[in-house]
Parts: C-alpha cells; structure tokens; sequence
C-alpha cells in the first residue's frame, strides 16, 4: 500500500528528502523481484553514501528486479508518521516496506544499530527474525560492521559479508528465479553464494567466506548516479578509483578487510568520471579510496579531469593524501587557485606510538609536508590523531601537542595568520585487526586523557583542540567488540528510546540497558588472550590469524611493516586471490 505524505510536508523540517524522484532515480512500473534498501540514517546523510550509490545502479540494472530507497525520517517527520499510523516507506513508489521481497540495510557504523531497529518497528516489521512469518519481507545487512555478525544474528535473515556488486546481482537472480518460494526455500537457494551468512543455519566450524569482487574493471559501471534536490553531505559525484590499501596500519579495519589493493584502470576511471558528470551535472568529482595518492597514476587521471572538464570549472577533492611534499604538488593541482584547509593524519604524537601502528610516516615527513603546504599558500592546517592506542604512555599523548607546536612554530615563519586545528578520537580495537585482542580504554581513562590534552593546549594561540565525545566512542566499542548477548542490549536500548544517537546523548539510557541484562563494559574492553575464540571468527576475512598475531608481535616489539607493494608480507590473501599484488594499474 502506498502512503500519502502530501498534507504533512510543509509542517516539517526539509521536506524535498520524502519526495523521491531525484535526477537518475528508477522507477519500474513492474518487477517480479522487489528489495527496499534503508540507510539507518537521516537522507543527507544516506544519500552521501558511496554504497548506497553503487548498489542502487547496478541493481536497477538487473532485469525483472526492482531497487528502491528508504532513510530514517527525521524526528519531527517521525512523530507524525507514529500518531497518524504511517509506516515507513520506499521514496520512489511510496510503497510501504512490508509490500517487499526483502528489506536490506546498509550498515557502516555501529551507532546506527538501534536505527535499523527503529526502521523495522517504524514499517510494522517484527524486530527479531523468529517472530516474522512468510506475510513479512526478508531481512537482510551488509557493510563493514556485518564483518562481526554476532550482535546481529537476531534481527536479520540472512548477511551479506563483504564486496556486493557480483554476489547481490546474484543474490536477485536467485530471488527473481525463487520469487513463488517459501523464505526457507529462498534461503536455501542464497546459502551458497559467497559471503552470504545465514544465522538460522548450523555453520559448526565452518568459516564464511568474505565476499570479493576480484577485479574492478570487470564491474558494472555506476555512472548515473542519484542527484538530490536538497543539499547533502557530501553533495558531488564520487568515483572509487580504487579499493583496498597496502599501506598495513594495525589499527585500521577498512585496510585489512578490503585487501586486496584493485585499482581500476586509468582508461576506465577517466570513462566513468566523464559519464557520472555529464549524467549528474555536478561541479566537483570526489577521488574515493583508502589512499587516493598511492593510486599508480593519480597525477595523470587529475591532469585528465582538468584538461577535460576545465572549461567547466570542476573541481576535484581527495579524501586521503600521504604525508609527503608530493602529495601538496598533488593538492596543488586539484585546488586551481583556492588554498583553505590542509589534512594530516599523523595518528599519533611520537614516532614510537607511530611505529607501534604501523603508520610509516616519520616526523620529518610531517614538517616538510606541513612547510610544502604553507609555502603553497594554504591558510589551515587539520592534523587527526587517536589516544588510546596499545602500548601507549602519557609520553605518547603529550607528544601530540609537541608536535603540533613544532609545526606551529616552523609554520608561522612562513605564514604568522596560520591556524592549526588538532582533532583527537578515541581508538577502538576493532575486529579482524592486529589490535583486535587490545583492551579499549575506559571512560575513566579517556576523561584523563582529555583533560590532560585540554589543559596542555589551553594557552597556546593559534592551535585549536577538538575532541571525539568520550560517550560515543564508549558505545562504539561496546557493540563492535560484542557477541550475541549485545543483540539483547542493542534492542532494549532502543526500546528504552535509544535512536539517533548521532544527534541526541543516548548513554544513560544504555547504560540502564547495559545493567539491566546483568552486561558489563569490562567484559568487552578486556584485552583478549591470542588463542581464545573471538565472536566474529566465524568469518574468514582472507587475511590469515597468523599474519594478524606476527603484526601483533611486531606492534609488541616496536617493528615496522614495509608496503605490500615493495613484496608480500604473507598476509594470506593469495590463497583466496592468487593474483594480489598485481591487480593494478602498473602502466605509469
């Protein structure tokens, strides 16, 4: 059944983000196969998603099958939709969620667990698997925080663990085929597509294999990309030039689950960044990646951009530089004549915290790119960095502020109106990492930490301290690092009104949860013991637990990692794919 919304519209907050028929939208008048696809957000924030951009293309393109929309409404939105008994809907039929095949959320941060949850109960969908009937959808998740599935075995029929651009075009053809099936029997069916979990079924000892998508090239192209009518986050084109990263930091999650490095081909990137443009009319193209700079010719493929678009005045951005000279020449060319704000991610103070992480950048490095930067003529200046990090000291956190003054004062020759922000976040030890087994600091130690870095930056003018909520990351940590019992607080929670935790402080209401299930945060921020049994094991992400184990010892020891690009560290990814290290773009 559709839901008319008209009437309510112009009482509520940016009402053009529950009118759907955005530039390049689909709308399929009949499919035999239908999926709603909800980002557990607000629409400014989903529509920034580069998943949601991809997956929406490609799947649209897959015959007899149908790819719609749906965002958390906002709260004022919501109180209406709950008064007047109107469930949450797709945006381009105005179809309720319930009418689908299947409802599938995009899950890439744990603080919107409890909003997946608020969707479901917002459509009149059972939140827990065991309480729907074949008369509901099936449920299903991917994303980055799927790679530990324990906290969601409860909610969802089924997971999508890893890349999705081959195993969900799969995953459609199987339900289109099934589309006259049982849910047990289409479950069935999807049980032996890579990276597909079921929690209803019986794995024993058996792993389940982290979906990869071997080659980029051989991808769909996701060219006609959705334009809002209301601005957004990130309101450009984004290309991924590539995915995966070899650079081996041990805090980084993203670094090790996306292995191994695929770069797509010069030729193809100048292509789909042409197509994506002339189908959406943006100004500004965004270079995706974990690494933008270390892709094999990114100086050719932004020279290309500019000689191509240049008339237009579109812009370019990296989300991700290296810290080194040629990384500003880089900045330089993408920038024209603006010179604003500058990123480093130096990660942490000292070069010994530093190597402990693996972060192979020296301080050196820093201050030649830091003086490249302001002899440019950029103005600002943002270093990002984390406390909390395995084998850290006070040392290591005063080094933060050590080194933002030794820029400060080696800059301000140059350039005496500069401002430095420094943006500290707490670390998580998140699974499938080298620091998995960690202890995470308590909210205690954070507040120490904090107040340290507060008072030791106070009087010093032109450095300007921004610091990660203690809460949220507390929260973070806690359901990251979870098992199956974290389902149980992750429901409670959100029945004691726990949603939206992005925009509105939630703790007190999960801590109440947190005890009343008898649950305590140290037996989650525990360091764990190299040989016990993680709750996310049941994954096989390629990269092996040795490999993770001799980063740890390395870590330990204060030893470096060189590059997967200059020789294989044996980290097990070619036992899965024979060909890593060599799916790039090697001709410069």
């Amino acid at each position: 059944m559709k839901v008319n919304l008209n009437k309510y519209l112009l009482s509520v907050e940016k009402p053009a983000q529950y009118l759907g028929n955005e530039i390049n939208s689909y709308h399929k008048l009949s499919s035999k196969a239908k999926m709603c696809l909800v980002f557990p957000d607000i629409y400014e924030v989903g529509m920034s998603n580069l998943g949601i951009k991809i997956l929406y293309s490609i799947l649209n393109k897959v015959e007899d099958f149908s790819l719609e929309r749906a965002f958390l409404p906002m709260e004022d939105m919501e109180e209406i939709m709950r008064r007047e008994n109107i469930p949450l809907f797709a945006v381009e039929s105005k179809n309720e969620l319930k009418d689908f095949d299947i409802v599938g959320f995009s899950l890439s941060y744990e603080m919107s667990y409890p909003n997946m949850l608020n969707a479901l109960d917002l459509s009149g969908i059972p939140i827990r698997r065991e309480d729907r009937t074949e008369e509901h959808p099936l449920v299903m998740a991917g994303g980055t925080c799927v790679m530990n599935p324990a906290p969601l075995k409860k909610f969802v029929d089924f997971l999508m663990i890893g890349d999705g651009e081959e195993n969900m075009v799969q995953m459609a053809k199987i339900l289109i085929a099934n589309r006259d099936k049982t849910k047990a029997e289409k479950l069935e069916a999807l049980k032996d597509v890579e990276g597909i979990y079921i929690p209803s079924l019986d794995y024993g000892e058996t792993k389940v294999k982290r979906a990869i998508l071997r080659d980029l090239n051989k991808s769909d192209f996701y060219e006609k990309q959705l334009v809002s009518y209301m601005a957004i986050v990130h309101d450009r084109a984004t290309v991924e030039i590539q995915r995966g990263c070899t650079r081996g930091c041990r805090f980084c999650q993203a670094g090790i689950v996306y292995r191994p490095i695929r770069e797509r081909s010069l030729e193809n990137n100048i292509k789909l960044i042409d197509q994506v443009l002339d189908n959406t009319g943006y100004g500004e193209v965004s270079l995706s990646s974990l690494s933008s700079s270390d892709y094999t010719n990114i100086d050719r493929l932004i020279t290309a951009i500019k000689d191509k678009h240049g008339e237009d005045n579109v812009g370019v951005s990296l989300p991700s530089l290296r810290m080194n000279p040629h990384s500003v020449e880089v900045a330089k060319i993408i920038s024209g004549g603006k010179r604003t704000g500058f990123t480093f991610a130096p990660e942490a103070g000292t070069q010994r915290l530093r190597d402990i992480i693996n972060k192979g950048v020296t301080e050196q490095e820093i201050m030649d790119t830091a003086l490249a930067a302001v002899s440019a003529g950029w103005v600002s200046l943002k270093f990002y960095f984390m406390i909390g990090l395995p084998f850290e000291t006070m040392e290591d956190v005063k080094g933060i502020f050590d080194l933002a003054k030794k820029v400060s004062v080696a800059c301000r020759s140059i350039n005496k109106r500069l401002n430095i922000t420094v943006s500290v976040s707490n670390f998580i030890p998140k699974p499938h990492t080298p620091f998995e087994w960690c202890k995470q600091m308590s909210m205690v130690e954070m507040v120490e930490k904090h107040d340290f870095l507060r008072t030791t930056f106070a009087k010093n003018k032109g450095l300007s301290l921004k610091i990660h909520a203690p809460k949220k990351s507390f929260l973070e940590g806690l359901i990251a690092r979870g098992d199956e019992r974290t389902g149980d607080l992750i429901e409670l929670a959100f029945k004691k009104g726990v949603k939206l935790d992005d925009y509105k402080d939630n703790y007190e209401l999960w801590i109440a949860a947190l005890d009343e299930l008898g649950l305590t945060w140290e037996e989650y921020f525990r360091a764990r013991d190299l040989d016990e049994k993680l709750p996310w094991d049941i994954v096989d992400i390629g990269v092996s637990k040795d490999f993770l184990k001799r980063e740890y010892k390395k870590a330990e020891e204060v030893q470096l990692s060189h590059d997967c690009r200059q020789g294989c560290l044996g980290c097990g990814m070619r036992r899965i794919v024979p060909e890593c290290g060599t799916i790039t773009d090697a001709r410069k």
